[in-house]
């Protein structure tokens, strides 16, 4: 198969997709969704209101933007969000094969890292076309696609981008800086992180000077957030409910149901700081796996540094919604070396999971019934397991044996230094 016939091949599933599995049976019960939430903020911003000034809004800019330009077009806001965000998964499938492509991991495993994220709305479910996380996936994607690509201008451009429509990006810059010193040395990175902080300056510093209080809001809103239901730390806490009944509290707050008390608070503020050591320990890693490796190692352990800062996020941050396991499209299917392909499956899993008790067994959740429970709990298992698949070591850097037929020859290794756009 060419690889214009397979791209197509993509896409065409994916459409199909979209357009007929999400809207038939059990996909087709979208209970709990927060596109109303975003047709009230292109309301508002459609009728002359700003954002931060004139009400709250836990989005970053290019959020709303992003709310705003699903209600220009003239159809129903349902329609043209879905719309958007199947543009978003066509996005991230095909980066995915242009980054399978770059990694040397051959055509076989491109190809099904594309249709593996062309067939996800089934395995994850009607959020997927209810939730904007498929566009910060798409830009999470592509960013590493430019950085494997020789593109740093673009990948530093959609960085700053990326921070902007959601803040999630700042948890993979270290590793992204790591691979960027490790290619072009620190004066090109220092180039490249000045252009990321000038976009974001020039999307955040008008609302800011307009409306410093409620711009401020938007980031303490997220510090200030009680232990999501769903976490890492309320699954466990929830599993000592079910297996020793311990008393525990769910609170509806912050647009979440959260568990409340002075244990959930503890386990809130230790999954904080676990988080940042985490990323911390995966940047120290990955730099001293990097250190003499070539291309297409080093892009490989790039993209290992990614996989598995995205996944400590979901570890260890204090809300772990469903929505955010499209995050790890699809750079937890594209992990390399002796566990890519238990990495694939976990991240598959994580999918399925997350749609075995959401929606049609949330509120059982909130109720704390037992077998929701074990689901997410399950599911927040497979979470961890991703984690240390994609850990970044330096046997990520070699082929897997068996190396897939079809693969195209990759860049003859040449000392990182002496490479160029």
């Amino acid at each position: 198969m060419t690889r214009a016939a397979a791209i197509a091949g993509v896409l065409v599933v994916a459409v199909l997709v979209w357009v007929i599995g999400l809207h038939v049976g059990w996909y087709a019960d979208n209970v709990i969704t927060d596109v109303p939430l975003y047709r009230d903020v292109a309301d508002r911003i459609a009728s002359g209101a700003v954002p931060y000034r004139d009400f709250e809004l836990e989005y970053p800019p290019l959020a709303a933007g992003l709310f705003w330009l699903a209600g220009v077009p003239p159809v129903a806001y349902t329609v043209s969000f879905s719309a958007l965000m199947l543009v978003a998964l066509g996005v991230a499938a095909l980066a995915g094969m242009g980054i399978a492509d770059r990694l040397g991991l051959g055509d076989r495993r491109a190809l099904a890292v594309g249709l593996a994220v062309a067939v996800s709305p089934l395995l994850i479910g009607s959020l997927i076309e209810t939730r904007y996380d498929m566009a910060l996936a798409a830009m999470i994607a592509a960013t590493v696609w430019a950085m494997v690509a020789g593109r740093p201008l673009i990948g530093w451009s959609l960085v700053g981008l990326g921070i902007l429509l959601k803040l999630v990006p700042l948890l993979i810059l270290p590793v992204l800086i790591v691979h960027h010193v490790h290619r072009y040395g620190g004066r090109a990175t220092a180039r490249g992180g000045a252009l990321a902080a000038g976009i974001v300056a020039l999307g955040l510093v008008p609302f800011a000077i307009l409306a410093p209080a409620g711009t401020w809001d938007s980031f303490s809103y997220h510090l200030d957030r009680p232990l999501q239901i769903e976490s890492t730390g309320g699954a466990y806490l929830l599993g000592l409910h079910a297996l020793a009944d311990i008393d525990l509290r769910v609170e509806t707050s912050f647009g979440s149901q959260n568990l409340i008390g002075e244990g959930p608070r503890a386990i809130a503020a230790i999954s904080s700081g676990a988080l940042v050591l985490l990323v911390i320990a995966i940047t120290v890693v990955m730099a001293m796996a990097i250190r003499d490796a070539r291309r297409p190692g080093a892009d490989r352990i790039l993209l290992a540094g990614v996989a598995a800062s995205l996944a400590a996020a979901l570890v260890c941050g204090k809300v772990l919604s469903p929505q955010f396991t499209l995050w790890l499209l699809p750079v937890g299917l594209l992990v390399a070396g002796r566990y890519g392909r238990a990495a694939f499956v976990a991240t598959l899993a994580v999918l399925v999971l997350t749609q075995a008790y959401f929606p049609h067994s949330y509120w059982e959740l909130v109720a704390l019934e037992t077998w929701p429970i074990v689901l997410l709990v399950v599911r927040d298992f497979a979470v961890i397991v991703l984690l240390a698949l994609a850990w970044p070591r330096p046997s990520i850097a070699h082929p897997a044996r068996g190396r897939a037929r079809g693969a195209r020859g990759a860049p003859a290794p040449v000392p990182a230094r002496h490479l160029v756009d």
